[in-house]
C-alpha cells in the first residue's frame, strides 16, 4: 500500500525512529552500568559512519531493519515517490540511511512534542529536548572505536554539517564537553517536509519564487534568438548563461523556460549576505530552475569568487541553472561544461522601426519612426518605457519634445560619473558658418537620423566590419566653433551630450588611459548619447617610431582606440585644434571630418551682430569695420562680454576697442589703427607693455640657472608650454612635450618641493638637483644648464624615474 503523501511517508519514518528511541531505552534500563555491553550476534558494527547500523541487538536491529525495507517498499509503489520530500532530502544531499536516521531524530523533536520529553527521560536532564552527539554516538554503536566513528556523523565534514542540514549547539548546562552538545534542524527543513511550498526566510532578502506566467511565444524575440531558447526548452535540464542589455528580456525568456517554479535570487545579494551555501540548499530542496542575476557585479568582489567557482558550485542540481549579466563571458577550461551561452542583443535596426511604425498612431506628425529607430538604439523594453514616458511628460498628445525626452530618458547615467553632461543650448540659428562648413555639418545630422534607411532598408550593416555608429573630426583653431557645432548637432538630432574630460582619462601609468576609456565607452553604449573628445589630439596622435618602452605603450594606446572604435556603433565627435597631429590610421575610421577655419568676414559681422544681444544697450557699432579685425567665433564672444564689463550705461564702440586691445597681439589691431576710431587705443598702454617687454628681455641674461628652472615649471604649470620650450638650449638633448603631455601638465598640480641644490657650477654648465611633484607624487631631478646668448638654458634633464610624465 503506498502512501497518500509526503507527510504520511514522514510520519512512518518518525514511528521508526520512535521505536530506535524505545528499544535503546529498553537495553539501557536493564543493563547495569558498570557491566560489560551485551553481545551483539552476528550484527558487525563498520567502523565507516556511512556503513554503520543501530547499536542494538540482533533481533531489535532487524526488526528496525525490516520497517526501514517496508517504508521503502511503500515508496516505491506509489507513482508521485519523487514527490516524498524525505526521499528528496536524502537523494539530493547524498545522506545514507544512518545520516538520514540522524536528521531524523533532530527533527522529530521539531514536529512533535512527544519526543522532547522522550529526550529529557533519555538524558534525565530536563534541559535536554534534543538529542545530544553522546546519544548519536551511543544508538550507533557499541565498542569505543565504533563511538568515534559514530560521533563522525555529526562532525564538519559530514553532509548533515556540509548543507547546514543539522547543527550543533553550545554544550548544555555546565558541561563543556562535545558530547553534551544538542543536534537541531533550521526550522526552514521542517516546514520544507511538512510538504509546505515556500522559501527560506533567511533568503526573502535575497531571493524569491515567481510563478512563470508566460511562453516563448508570448515575448516578442527575434528569430534567431526565439529559435535558440526553443532548442534550449526542448533539452533536459542544463546550465546557462544569458548576457545582453535588456535585463527584463532575459527574465522574462528564463520565466517562459520554467515551468511552474523559479528560484531567482541576485548573485551579488547573495555573496553579500554570505548566503551562497544556503541558496544552494535552498535550489536542491526546491527543485526547480534557478536563475542568478547581476552576474556582472562578481568582478567587483574581487577574487573571492568567479562566475567559474559559482556553476561549479551548483554542479549537483538537477534541475535547469540561468545565470544571466550585461556582459558577455567565456568559462575557462577548469569549469564544468555550460550548456548554451546565449546573446540577447538589441533589437536590430529593422526591428526598432518596426516597433515605431506599428506605433505611428500615437507619434506626432513631425516624428518620422525610422529617424526614432536609427538615432536611439533601446532595448525592447527601453522602447515601451520611452512611449510611456512621452505620454506622462505630454500635456494631452505627446510632442516630438515630448517623445525624444522619452528616448533620453531610457539611456543609462553609467556616463555621468566618467563625463560632463553639456545641455546644448544652441541651434541652427545660434551658429555662423561658412557654407561648405555648415553643409558638412548637415550632412552628419543625416547620418546620425538616418542610420534606419541606410543600415537597415538599404541594407549597408551586410558584409561590412562596422554595422553602425558615425565619427567626426572637427579639427580647426580654437574658438572657431567645434564644440558649439557639437552642441547645435546634439540639440537637433535629440541626443545627449557628454564632453570626455581627457584631464581624466589620460594617464602616465601602463594601461590606465585604455581601462578609462574602455569604461568609457562600454558606458556610452547604455546612453545612446554624443560622446565630445576634445583636444583629442591627446589621444588619438600619431604613432611613433619605437625607440622605447615609452612609445610602445603610447602606440598601445592608439591601437587600442582605432579597434575600439571600429567596433563602436554610437556617435563620436573628436575636436582638435592640430589636426596634423591625429594619426592618419584614424581615417577610415572617421565617417566626417569637417573644417572649421577662422572666419572670413561676412562670417565674422555675423557673429558680432550675434555676439552683442538685442536687449543691450548699444551705440553706433561699426560691424563691418569690426569684421575687419581677425578674430575667431569664441574671441568675438569673449570681447562682447568684456565690452559689457567695461560700459556704463551702454557698449559703444570705445569699449569694443578697448576688449579687443587687452585681447589680441598688436599685429592685429591695424584695421583700427588705421580707422578714425584709432584714438580709442590706449597707445601709452601698448608702448608701456613693449618697454616691459624689452626690460624682460634685458632680465633674461641676468637669471640664475635655478631661476630658469623655476621660471620653467611656473610655465609648465600655467599650461604654457610653448613658452617653456623657449628656455630650451637650442642643441638641448630633451625633446619637446607632446599634446597629451601638455595636457596632463596643465590639468595637473605640478611643482618643485624644496631648494633647489647646485651640484656642479663650472662657467660652461651647472647642474642643479630638485624635488618635483606632480599631483601628489614626488621625484628626484636633475637639470643640466649651459650658456646660450648670454642666458642660462637647459640643455639636458635626467629622468629619475621612468613613470614621471615630464621626465627626458
Amino acid at each position: 500500500m503506498s502512501y497518500a503523501n509526503t507527510r504520511a511517508h514522514l510520519i512512518a519514518e518518525l514511528e521508526r525512529i520512535e521505536s530506535l528511541l524505545r528499544a535503546y531505552d529498553t537495553i539501557t534500563e536493564t543493563v547495569p552500568a558498570s557491566d560489560d555491553p551485551p553481545a551483539v550476534g552476528e550484527v558487525e558494527l563498520a567502523h565507516e559512519p556511512a556503513r554503520l547500523s543501530v547499536g542494538l541487538p540482533t533481533d531489535a536491529a532487524e526488526r528496525l531493519a525490516e520497517r526501514a525495507a517496508e517504508i521503502d517498499r511503500r515508496c516505491s509503489e506509489t507513482a508521485t515517490e519523487n514527490s516524498f520530500r524525505l526521499k528528496i532530502l536524502a537523494e539530493r544531499f547524498d545522506l545514507s540511511r544512518p545520516h538520514l536516521d540522524v536528521f531524523l531524530l533532530a527533527v522529530a523533536a521539531e514536529i512533535d512534542a512527544t519526543y522532547q520529553t522522550m529526550f529529557r527521560e533519555l538524558h534525565d536532564d530536563s534541559d535536554i529536548t534534543h538529542p545530544t552527539v553522546e546519544l548519536i554516538a551511543d544508538l550507533f554503536s557499541r565498542t569505543t572505536d565504533q563511538q568515534l566513528a559514530a560521533t563522525a556523523l555529526v562532525a564538519p565534514s559530514s553532509p548533515l554539517r556540509q548543507h547546514d542540514l543539522v547543527t550543533l549547539s553550545e554544550p548544555v548546562g555546565n558541561s563543556r564537553s562535545h558530547q553534551h552538545r544538542l543536534v537541531t534542524v533550521d526550522p526552514r527543513l521542517v516546514s520544507y517536509l511538512e510538504g509546505h511550498v515556500d522559501l527560506d526566510p533567511a533568503l526573502e532578502r535575497v531571493a524569491d519564487l515567481p510563478p512563470p506566467d508566460r511562453t516563448l511565444e508570448d515575448l516578442q524575440l527575434e528569430p534567431p534568438l526565439h529559435d535558440r531558447l526553443e532548442r534550449i526548452e526542448s533539452e533536459p535540464s542544463g546550465r546557462y548563461y544569458f548576457h545582453g542589455p535588456d535585463a527584463d528580456e532575459r527574465d522574462a525568456a528564463i520565466e517562459a523556460l520554467a515551468d511552474d517554479r523559479l528560484l531567482r535570487a541576485s548573485l551579488p545579494a547573495v555573496l553579500e549576505a554570505d548566503a551562497l551555501e544556503g541558496f544552494h540548499r535552498e535550489a536542491l530542496l526546491q527543485d526547480c530552475p534557478v536563475h542568478l542575476t547581476d552576474a556582472d557585479a562578481l568582478a567587483e568582489r574581487g577574487v573571492e569568487y568567479s562566475l567559474e567557482d559559482v556553476f561549479d558550485r551548483f554542479d549537483d542540481l538537477q534541475a535547469d541553472l540561468f545565470v544571466t549579466g550585461t556582459e558577455e563571458w567565456h568559462p575557462t577550461g577548469t569549469t564544468v561544461g555550460i550548456d548554451f551561452i546565449v546573446e540577447f542583443p538589441r533589437p536590430s535596426i529593422d526591428a526598432r522601426h518596426a516597433f515605431w511604425e506599428e506605433r505611428a498612431d500615437e507619434l506626432p506628425a513631425d516624428v518620422d519612426p525610422a529617424v526614432l529607430a536609427g538615432t536611439f538604439e533601446l532595448t525592447r523594453s527601453q522602447l515601451e518605457a520611452a512611449l510611456a514616458t512621452a505620454r506622462s511628460l505630454a500635456d494631452g498628445e505627446p510632442t516630438a519634445g515630448d517623445v525624444y525626452e522619452g528616448c533620453r530618458a531610457q539611456s543609462a547615467d553609467g556616463l555621468d560619473e566618467l563625463a560632463q553632461r553639456i545641455e546644448p543650448a544652441y541651434d541652427w540659428t545660434d551658429i555662423q558658418l561658412r557654407e561648405k562648413t555648415e553643409r558638412e555639418l548637415r550632412l552628419i545630422r543625416d547620418h546620425v537620423t538616418g542610420q534606419a534607411r541606410i543600415y537597415g532598408e538599404w541594407g549597408f550593416a551586410e558584409g561590412g566590419s562596422r554595422t553602425g555608429g558615425v565619427v567626426a573630426l572637427f579639427k580647426g583653431p580654437s574658438g572657431t566653433g567645434k564644440t558649439m557645432a557639437a552642441e547645435v548637432l546634439a540639440n537637433d538630432v535629440g541626443m545627449a551630450l557628454y564632453k570626455i574630460d581627457l584631464s581624466t582619462v589620460v594617464s602616465k601609468y601602463i594601461g590606465e588611459t585604455e581601462e578609462n576609456l574602455e569604461r568609457i565607452f562600454q558606458a556610452a553604449a547604455q546612453s545612446n548619447a554624443i560622446l565630445l573628445f576634445d583636444e583629442a589630439d591627446a589621444v588619438f596622435g600619431d604613432r611613433a617610431e619605437v625607440a622605447d618602452a615609452t612609445d610602445r605603450y603610447a602606440n598601445a594606446e592608439v591601437n587600442y582606440l582605432l579597434q575600439r572604435l571600429e567596433r563602436y556603433d554610437g556617435v563620436v565627435v573628436l575636436t582638435t585644434n592640430y589636426a596634423s597631429n591625429i594619426d592618419d590610421a584614424f581615417g577610415r575610421r572617421i565617417d566626417h571630418s569637417v573644417w572649421f577655419p577662422n572666419p572670413e568676414p561676412p562670417v565674422r559681422e555675423a557673429i558680432w551682430r550675434a555676439a552683442v544681444p538685442d536687449d543691450a544697450p548699444t551705440g553706433d557699432l561699426e560691424y563691418d569695420l569690426l569684421a575687419e579685425v581677425e578674430l575667431t567665433g569664441g574671441q568675438i564672444s569673449k570681447i562682447g562680454r568684456l565690452a559689457a564689463i567695461m560700459a556704463d550705461d551702454r557698449i559703444g564702440m570705445e569699449q569694443i576697442v578697448h576688449a579687443i586691445e587687452d585681447e589680441v597681439t598688436s599685429r592685429l589691431l591695424y584695421p583700427i589703427e588705421t580707422s578714425e576710431y584709432r584714438h580709442h587705443l590706449r597707445s601709452v598702454d601698448v608702448e608701456e607693455e613693449s618697454d616691459d617687454d624689452e626690460a624682460f628681455d634685458e632680465k633674461a641674461g641676468e637669471r640664475s640657472p635655478e631661476a630658469v628652472v623655476r621660471l620653467f615649471f611656473d610655465l609648465l604649470a600655467d599650461g604654457d608650454g610653448d613658452r617653456a620650450h623657449e628656455l630650451y638650449h637650442s642643441r638641448t638633448l630633451a625633446e619637446e612635450f607632446s599634446p597629451k603631455e601638455q595636457l596632463i601638465l596643465s590639468h595637473g598640480e605640478l611643482s618643485i618641493v624644496g631648494e633647489i641644490d647646485r651640484v656642479r657650477d663650472d662657467h660652461d654648465r651647472v647642474v642643479v638637483e630638485l624635488e618635483q611633484e606632480l599631483n601628489g607624487e614626488r621625484t628626484a631631478q636633475s637639470y643640466e644648464l649651459r650658456p646660450e646668448e648670454g642666458a642660462w638654458r637647459i640643455f639636458n634633464v635626467q629622468r629619475a624615474r621612468e613613470d614621471i610624465v615630464v621626465d627626458r
